[in-house]
């Protein structure tokens, strides 16, 4: 029927990197469904379900329920989704703090840690390094992304996995005294893969599930003990009208 189909997203520049995409929304959404998912594990507050709200101003106005102390946060990413991360997070007027501070410091009010890909792997030889290298040899580095979990409550994850990279903690790490987060918004959503506990992904109607660390097997989430994991992949749909025109008008 001479019906043409065109993948936008595939879309991409002469050196190959894409030039549109959904990403910055899936963070967006993504970073929000974390701090909604620490609300009902901690049982401190409430949020309205982004796909409840009529677009993305009435979700951030349900920013303003967080109730928290001194809670500590990572961020990974660097790309569309890291970003749209960032915006949910400064709109929750959460304060971005070095990566030595976060280690070191105790602070009054959540703050967040924003890691790039070097931050969380070390070279097996202990080689001074960039994400160049990183990118080209995968198999000589292994993850230190405990460093920064043994001081954490939330982890949102926007990094990007390439097969063949260290895996950001394992299944053993989750059982260590030292792994401190209990919430977990997995943007990035690779099953079984660099973040131990998405065992699954999960769905708009039903976003959080629990990771049981001791059986490694799905469990109630608001158990002690339990991680609470948010896995939606799908996240853009949730804020649909305000998801596509942004894409639009970058298309």
């Amino acid at each position: 029927k001479n019906i043409s189909m065109i993948d936008y997203e595939l879309l991409k520049d002469s050196k190959g990197k894409r030039l549109i995409g959904f990403g910055r929304y899936a963070g967006i959404v993504g970073a929000y469904n974390g701090l909604l998912t620490y609300g009902l594990k901690t049982g401190r507050y409430k949020l309205k379900s982004a796909h409840l709200c009529e677009n993305k101003e009435k979700m951030e106005d349900e920013l303003k329920y967080l109730n928290f102390t001194d809670e500590k946060i990572i961020v990974t990413g660097k790309g569309r989704v890291g970003y749209g991360i960032l915006e949910t997070l400064q709109k929750a007027k959460i304060k971005e703090v070095s990566k030595e501070d976060f280690i070191k410091k105790t602070f009054k009010s959540a703050v967040f840690v924003h890691l790039d890909t070097i931050d969380y792997n070390t070279r097996f030889d202990e080689a001074s390094s960039n994400k160049y290298d990183f990118y080209k040899y995968p198999e000589l580095y292994k993850s230190n992304f405990m460093r920064f979990a043994k001081h954490a409550d939330i982890f949102i994850a926007g990094h990007y996995y390439s097969p063949g990279s260290p895996f950001l903690f394992t299944r053993d790490d989750v059982r260590s005294e030292d792994f401190k987060i209990n919430v977990i918004a997995d943007i990035s959503c690779d099953i079984d893969g660099p973040v131990a506990s998405t065992i699954r992904i999960s769905h708009i109607d039903s976003p959080i599930y629990g990771y049981n660390p001791i059986t490694e097997r799905e469990d109630n989430f608001l158990k002690d003990n339990v991680i609470a994991v948010m896995a939606v992949s799908n996240l853009p749909s949730e804020l649909p009208k305000d998801a596509s025109e942004d894409f639009g008008e970058n298309l």
